[in-house]
């Protein structure tokens, strides 16, 4: 780890955290697209439901799978080339997506839209690999939390804008606008401190650095990071799965798009804040298992009371706004465990994002079968108890462990104690 001259060289150049969270306004961007606009277009020019169902997850699992490309950019060029390549990767080939769309070209639509959504996950490693080179521990809290807030920002900003404007401006000019979204989202870089170069050459990708990757996760406070994020713990994957509550509380369709759109953004993005300033101060494990905690019990209590508007709304609400703090206490937590030195940092923190990616997946598929079995409170009830008894019986197992330096964010001179 750096000396502390060092770390306050990396202060004296950073930019605010906000400007560096904002940096991670194309991922949220491309995602959100890809998560709730998408869907709507396809629906909108009368593709089937099952099919369109089929599309928007194939274009997604790069967010799962992408992870193993990650060492590519930990090798060869800086992470300041990496994040201009694949942002002008991602914006291209998502403004061809939307000039091809159609229900009789939803095979190059597909495949185009999954490289965009590959490249917006390895522009994600190169910025969050860069940010944590230069970003100092007391200050990660913070970092996390703007880039949560730029990351649904962008998400739903994004979504809101493409389905509004839909009935009024073509496809393809909807595709360059996004395009100039993902460039102009991708200038706070240009603030950022000098990126370090890589240790690694492009022939070393599957040796070397793999290697580098190795030795960094085998130590015992990773793999404790790894128990935390792999566990259903703080997965909150109900919050995929709010926007087709609305007929089992009786709410409204429009009511329903408010609140889960809207809604869900600002206060997920005022979780993240709050969670990203906590961080700074608290227990980054601690913060992450109790943000699961609580909303559990927001879902336990949506299970067991009456189906009105009123609960839909109150419980979604806080439930997306914990759902922010858990992001902003694992985005810092992630960058703590990898620290400032790490060659291979945007690999590490592909691993970390695919843990709770894989965590998330399965969860959303246990929620379906809940509610498959047992209808809406079955959905509920699986949620909560899932994160319930994964998190008790991690704070019983770990909660020592996670009283160590390494957890609570004060810095430590090497990675195990």
């Amino acid at each position: 780890m750096a000396d502390n001259s060092e770390h306050q060289v990396a202060h004296r150049e950073m930019p605010p955290a906000w400007i560096v969270g904002l940096a991670v306004f194309p991922f949220g961007l491309v995602v959100g697209f890809t998560i709730t606009a998408l869907p709507f277009l396809l629906t909108h020019l009368g593709v089937h439901l099952d099919k369109v169902a089929a599309i928007s997850a194939t274009v997604m699992t790069p967010t799962f799978w992408g992870f193993l490309l990650q060492p590519l950019i930990d090798t060869g060029l800086t992470r300041r080339a990496y994040a201009w390549i694949t942002a002008a990767s991602a914006a291209i080939c998502l403004a061809t997506a939307l000039f091809v769309l159609s229900p009789a070209r939803l095979g190059p639509t597909t495949a185009l839209l999954l490289v965009a959504e590959l490249s917006v996950v390895l522009f994600s490693g190169a910025i969050t690999g860069w940010t944590a080179q230069f970003t100092p521990d007391h200050l990660r809290g913070s970092v996390s939390g703007w880039g949560n807030v730029a990351n649904l920002g962008g998400g739903a900003l994004g979504s809101l804008a493409v389905m509004s404007l839909v009935p009024h401006i073509a496809l393809h000019w909807l595709g360059l606008g996004l395009a100039a979204c993902i460039v102009l989202g991708t200038f706070p870089v240009l603030l950022f401190p000098e990126a370090v170069s890589s240790s690694f050459r492009f022939r070393q990708i599957f040796t070397d650095a793999v290697k580098a990757t190795w030795q960094a996760c085998k130590t015992r406070e990773v793999l404790i990071g790894f128990c935390l994020f792999l566990v259903p713990a703080s997965a909150e994957a109900a919050i995929n799965l709010f926007s087709g509550m609305g007929n089992d509380f009786h709410t409204g369709a429009s009511t329903v798009i408010w609140v889960t759109g809207g809604g869900c953004a600002i206060t997920a993005s005022l979780g993240a804040l709050l969670g990203g300033y906590v961080a700074n101060h608290f227990s980054r494990g601690y913060l992450y298992l109790a943000a699961g905690l609580i909303t559990s019990l927001v879902s336990l209590a949506m299970a067991l009371s009456p189906r009105t508007p009123l609960v839909f709304i109150l419980g979604a609400l806080t439930y997306n706004g914990l759902a922010g703090v858990s992001y902003a206490a694992f985005n810092a937590l992630g960058y703590q465990l990898v620290g400032q030195d790490s060659p291979v940092a945007s690999t590490q923190l592909g691993l970390f994002g695919a843990a709770t990616n894989f965590a998330i997946v399965y969860m959303t598929w246990a929620d379906g079968l809940g509610f498959k079995h047992f209808g809406i409170r079955g959905l509920l009830l699986t949620d909560s108890l899932a994160s319930m008894i994964s998190a008790t019986l991690l704070l019983a197992l770990l909660g020592s462990r996670l009283r160590k330096k390494r957890f609570d964010g004060t810095p430590v001179p090497a990675l195990a104690d």
